[in-house]
């Protein structure tokens, strides 16, 4: 197919990568063309357009991967935006982690162009964007859905593509995970600090909690790749989870629902950003909690 993707980023690189390694034509747009990631799309063979207008122009099916709902918004209905130059019938799939109220209003918006929208969020994190096994969430229309299956399975795992219903449940379920995600992460790293200043070894503890009941995905994975080496190389930056976890409250707010918990791991991640450790990888937070308790956990 003709496609189009808007956001050369950490996780827009590898998955336009995917999708011209697919066979499909890929024509992109970047604000910064000039960095390396876009160069590097660019030499995979990708076509570069001046606006996403020009993008939508040479496509059947566009792609958003862009790092929050305003940038969402622009890209998708702003000036030069994709409707703009959309087509009748043209797909827009955003891949971004936005409100679902947005997402809900960008469908109403293409809808009334004869455009279809699907909100479809992913999760996997860089590693499972360069190897094309993200799990993916898709809200919208079901024939919608079937139609761009075989676009959404060049980025992401054939059994872990999701149709979950109308506009905007991706996105809800996305923060369901990502509302977890965070927690999770600051209760290992809370945890880990803790058994280490106590006289514990970092590996002995995993091994032994990853095969009981504290075990979880965030310890079997992320911290030992990312933050038991000391490396912190984002797989998911601990801006994007804060902005993440900045929805889930709002919704949170939308829905009157208690939240206690967010809101504080939320606070406990605006100490790392203010730490400096915002560009990181969100396991970052384990170095704040190092830090107030005088240790340092890594892996021997």
């Amino acid at each position: 197919m003709q496609l189009g993707f808007i956001g050369i980023g950490v996780m827009g690189r590898p998955m336009a990568l995917n999708l011209l390694k697919a066979g499909h034509e890929v024509t992109i747009y970047a604000r910064h063309p000039e960095k390396p990631a876009v160069q590097e799309v660019l030499a995979a063979g990708a076509r570069q357009a001046p606006s996403p207008r020009a993008v939508a122009m040479a496509s059947e099916l566009v792609i958003t991967m862009v790092p929050n709902s305003a940038q969402v918004e622009e890209v998708v209905a702003g000036p030069q935006g994709v409707l703009e130059g959309a087509h009748k019938g043209l797909i827009i799939i955003d891949m971004s982690t936005i409100a679902p109220a947005v997402s809900r209003k960008l469908a109403r918006l293409a809808a009334e162009r004869s455009v279809h929208f699907l909100d479809a969020p992913v999760s996997g994190g860089s590693q499972g964007a360069i190897n094309g096994t993200l799990s993916i969430m898709v809200g919208g229309e079901r024939e919608v859905f079937e139609q761009a299956r075989p676009i959404l399975e060049a980025m992401g795992k054939k059994e872990n593509i999701f149709y979950v219903g109308e506009s905007g449940v991706g996105e809800i379920i996305k923060l369901v995970n990502n509302m977890l995600a965070g927690s999770i992460a600051a209760a290992v790293a809370e945890a880990f600090v803790m058994g280490v200043k106590a006289g514990a070894d970092v590996d002995t503890m995993a091994k032994i909690v990853n095969v009981s009941t504290g075990g979880n995905w965030q310890l079997a994975n992320q911290f030992p790749l990312r933050a038991f080496n000391g490396s912190f190389q984002p797989g998911f930056m601990t801006d994007l989870l804060h902005k993440d976890l900045g929805l889930v409250l709002d919704l949170a707010t939308e829905n009157q629902t208690p939240a206690t918990i967010t809101t504080l791991v939320r606070q406990m991640y605006e100490k790392a950003q203010a730490a400096g450790y915002g560009q990181d990888d969100y396991t970052s937070l384990l170095r704040v909690l190092e830090q107030a308790a005088g240790v340092e956990v890594r892996s021997k």
